[in-house]
């Protein structure tokens, strides 16, 4: 079922969005920090800093991390209450596929063929990239590639970072575009 397009939920398309801030690193390490302890394990050092960073301040993400780090603790909480690194190695991919699943996927169901190819020319830069840059790699004029650019700002997977400059709105997406590549292209026929 296509939620965010289906007719029984057409309120979504209407509600407003909410803008979400990333949230400071030293707010996440700190929730984090706390939510572990009040539930008896311990989230500490370089484990807890492992985990904050893996959230990029994303609200969704720190839930996500957040549960599967803990989940793997909670397995072994009667031999121990310190997260191991393995917990934190193991939640943090769960959490990501997961995010991939949840949130990438959605992300970048339905585009044009034209959007994908878009995005995947930005994933291969590692960070904001010029416009002017990507429609020459795509071999396209600069004007007409906007209409692309626009769609995808407004659907808010990338967004302006400077004037001539787009990077990914979403965390993440940079890197599943890597991971999924051929996947990717095979859905267009590629």
């Amino acid at each position: 079922m296509d939620l965010i397009n289906g007719k029984a939920m057409s309120f979504l398309q209407r509600a407003q969005p909410e803008d979400l801030t990333e949230i400071n690193n030293l707010e996440v390490k700190l929730s984090l920090n706390d939510s572990f302890r009040e539930s008896g394990l311990s989230l500490e050092g370089d484990e807890l800093d492992q985990v904050a960073k893996a959230t990029h301040g994303y609200a969704y993400l720190i839930q996500l991390v957040g549960f599967y780090v803990w989940d793997r603790a909670n397995k072994h909480r009667n031999g121990s209450t310190t997260v191991s690194n393995e917990d934190v190695e193991n939640g943090i991919a769960l959490a990501t596929n997961r995010f991939h699943e949840t949130v990438h996927e959605p992300a970048i169901s339905n585009i044009s063929q034209k959007a994908m190819e878009y995005l995947i020319a930005l994933a291969n830069h590692d960070g904001a990239t010029s416009t002017k840059q990507l429609a020459t790699e795509l071999g396209k004029k600069p004007n007409s590639v906007t209409y692309v650019q626009r769609l995808l700002i407004q659907r808010q997977i990338i967004e302006r970072t400077a004037r001539g400059y787009v990077d990914f709105s979403i965390p993440l997406l940079r890197e599943y575009f890597r991971e999924a590549r051929d996947e990717i292209l095979e859905r267009y026929g590629e």
